[in-house]
């Protein structure tokens, strides 16, 4: 009798062994579980996201280059015709007009017509010419640096892309009093957005 005391006293602290081992898992999760953070409640808030475009255009120009001028036979009759190009590139939406100047030696005016001037090296003889904003040379499209006057200037309309303007430019016939000579003059183009 006193080994089935022994063998169930065995079994009991056996027993009490895994009791208590159950316990001590059991307060450990317990406080694990009580550690966690509960999420109930929740609050929003907006954010603001914000970017600026400010409007930006580039200009290039390739030379009016009219080549040669022969006031005694090729052109004594008629006019001598070139183009060029103004290339513009702007942000969408910046829309602006294109204007140029008389260039840099004083116009030459007959009647209420004025043209452009070229020079040769020395500025003693000149030989005239004008800029279009069509391929008809008519008089009302003479290329100014007035922006409110609708044919004398071109307006472009900014699309992020590269547009080309076509410059029209023309040598009236029969200049028999400019020397011989290399003429030049320069326009300032100016892009106003």
């Amino acid at each position: 009798m006193a080994e089935v005391n022994k063998e169930n006293s065995v079994k009991i602290k056996k027993g009490q062994r895994s009791l208590n081992l159950a316990i001590v898992w059991g307060i450990a999760l317990g406080t694990a579980v009580l550690n966690v953070p509960a999420y109930a409640t929740e609050t929003a808030a907006n954010l603001t996201v914000s970017a600026e475009i400010t409007a930006s255009c580039t200009m290039s120009t390739t030379d009016l280059s009219f080549g040669t001028y022969d006031a005694i036979i090729a052109n004594a009759t008629q006019d001598l015709t070139s183009s060029a190009e103004v290339s513009t590139i702007c942000t969408l939406g910046a829309n602006g007009v294109i204007t140029m100047g008389g260039g840099s030696h004083s116009l030459y005016c007959i009647s209420s017509k004025c043209y452009r001037r070229m020079a040769n090296e020395g500025e003693t003889s000149f030989l005239s010419y004008n800029i279009y904003t069509n391929e008809s040379y008519s008089w009302g499209y003479v290329w100014s640096d007035n922006p409110s006057a609708a044919n004398e200037i071109v307006q472009m309309m900014g699309a992020g892309v590269s547009q080309n303007t076509t410059v029209y430019g023309e040598i009236p016939k029969n200049q028999k009093y400019a020397a011989a000579g290399s003429y030049t003059d320069t326009v300032t183009i100016t892009l106003t957005y």
